[in-house]
């Protein structure tokens, strides 16, 4: 399926065309050029078991160990609908404002090659599950104007074996784990106009189907999949008048918009220069910031469509439809709306756990009777910081909100200090099941309150390092962050910072 979107070209790749900068954003562009994109997200579903078998669709686990006969196409193996995949595939065009069909049907698309062992990909071509739809575009996102980008089609399908290159020199190594694990593919209708609009628009379909429980949505371990088609046309024609060249297997939200920027430069430059645009498949080479030839369309495979035979057209009720339509959690634009106005919180906050699964269920949770902009600034920081270190999501970390909670609350009274409350969250994220009370206890930890060993402390220090407070007498302020970090390191971080600062103060303008 071959749907085009809009972008605009890039300044960086079109220097020589004129800018129209006196318009709104969304309508500058380079005259006399526009652009036509379209996208396809091949999203990974969360499913325990494949679309077609009983086999685990764990694709990561040791290499052939999740494989079912028809999985490996075997001969005589069939296929066995998972009713999960339906139900989640539901979830997603449902969560996208669309219609779920109440048929749908299954086909093959013939290819050969050693990722697919059946010889063919099962998939709905004809009848998808899902049409219809769309997803608001606004100031939320990052723009500053709205756009509203249809969702043409919704359908299911199975996945590819993984090849693996270079584990031995001389040969390609096939790991069935993936094969078969159940795909929705989600194309888009032709209402894009920038690249920038593309990256949002995958950004929150991320964050829909994360919130939805439809799949985790990982670029980086190809959980989704970008393909995106690009043409070209001239101000005073069509939008869909450009020849249409495709741009597989984007990985990432900077190789989307790179791509399509420079797809658009290079199929301007060609058009300036008295050539045409060849219908061709083509990936991009992020090293080189072009997109490279990968087959044209006279090579192009005739995939031979057909229904598949050995699986019935699916009948879905109203009565289903509404049931799957009710079990759907709250949308992020209303736990957006709902959160930013009930905690006081600022929008990017919120929209930053948004982004994260289960994350504003935590924050809830912990900010029962506690100060929620103090909740959300250590979940958006601390934790936030330490999931990345570890390449972690919240769901898979064993910190728990109870001790979360602890921690929260033994800062609060003052019975840690931030930098031990730093210590214990690290502890309880590298797995310790304790409380925070219990690890303040075992640490034999507690905030120094006696502020004369604070200002005993400050007067040897500044004995010690009479230059240092020279140049604080002089001017160079930041010369009390050096005296704070040698008192907190003798105090072993049981002082608090601000007694510390105001010590060190009161004690340099006595000796000024």
């Amino acid at each position: 399926m071959h749907i085009l979107w809009s972008v605009r070209a890039s300044a960086r790749h079109c220097a020589n065309y004129k800018f129209t900068a006196n318009v709104p954003l969304h309508r500058r562009y380079y005259k006399p050029w526009g652009a036509t994109i379209g996208l396809e997200l091949h999203v990974q579903l969360a499913a325990a078991q494949k679309l077609f078998s009983a086999a685990s669709a764990k694709w990561d686990d040791p290499p052939n160990t999740n494989v079912d006969f028809i999985d490996a196409g075997l001969p005589g193996s069939m296929p066995r609908l998972n009713p999960e995949c339906v139900s989640l595939a539901a979830r997603a065009i449902l969560c996208l404002n669309g219609q779920v069909q109440p048929m749908s049907s299954f086909d093959r698309k013939h290819y050969f090659y050693s990722d697919q062992p059946l010889g063919y990909q099962i998939t709905q071509q004809r009848h998808p599950i899902g049409r219809g739809g769309f997803i608001e575009l606004g100031q939320t996102d990052g723009l500053d104007y709205t756009k509203r980008v249809r969702i043409h089609q919704l359908q299911l399908e199975q996945d590819t074996a993984k090849s693996v290159h270079g584990a031995y020199p001389g040969y390609i190594l096939t790991d069935l784990n993936r094969a078969g694990v159940a795909l929705v593919e989600i194309v888009s209708e032709p209402d894009m106009e920038t690249a920038t609009e593309a990256v949002h628009f995958v950004r929150k379909m991320q964050s829909l189907l994360r919130h939805t429980g439809v799949s985790s949505c990982n670029m980086e371990d190809g959980s989704l999949r970008c393909d995106v088609n690009v043409s070209v046309y001239r101000d005073n024609e069509g939008r869909l008048s450009g020849t249409r060249c495709e741009l597989k297997n984007l990985n990432s939200l900077r190789t989307i918009r790179g791509a399509i920027e420079a797809e658009v430069s290079r199929q301007i430059e060609l058009i300036s220069a008295g050539h045409r645009v060849k219908q061709e498949t083509r990936g991009f080479d992020a090293h080189s910031g072009k997109t490279v030839l990968s087959r044209s369309k006279e090579t192009a495979p005739d995939y031979r469509y057909m229904p598949e035979p050995d699986l019935p057209a699916v009948h879905i009720s109203e009565d289903w439809i509404e049931h799957i339509r009710s079990s759907l959690p709250e949308l992020p634009e209303a736990t957006l709306s709902r959160v930013t106005r009930q905690y006081g919180l600022l929008s990017e906050d919120v929209t930053t756990m948004l982004g994260e699964p289960g994350c504003i269920s935590f924050f809830e949770h912990a900010a029962r009777g506690r100060d929620p902009k103090r909740v959300a600034a250590w979940i958006t920081s601390e934790i936030f910081g330490q999931l990345s270190y570890r390449a972690q999501r919240l769901s898979d970390s064993t910190l728990t909100v109870q001790q979360f909670s602890g921690l929260l609350d033994a800062l609060a009274s003052n019975a840690v200090t931030s930098a031990q409350a730093k210590l214990l969250l690290i502890e309880f994220m590298d797995g310790d099941k304790r409380t925070a009370d219990e690890l303040i206890q075992a640490h034999g930890w507690e905030v120094m309150n006696d502020l004369g060993r604070l200002q005993d402390l400050a007067t040897q220090l500044l004995e010690k390092h009479p230059k240092e407070a020279a140049e604080y007498k002089a001017g160079h302020k930041r010369r009390l962050n050096f005296f704070v970090a040698k008192i907190m390191a003798a105090t072993k971080g049981q002082a608090r910072p601000q007694d510390v600062s105001r010590v060190l103060k009161e004690c340099l303008d006595v000796k000024q």
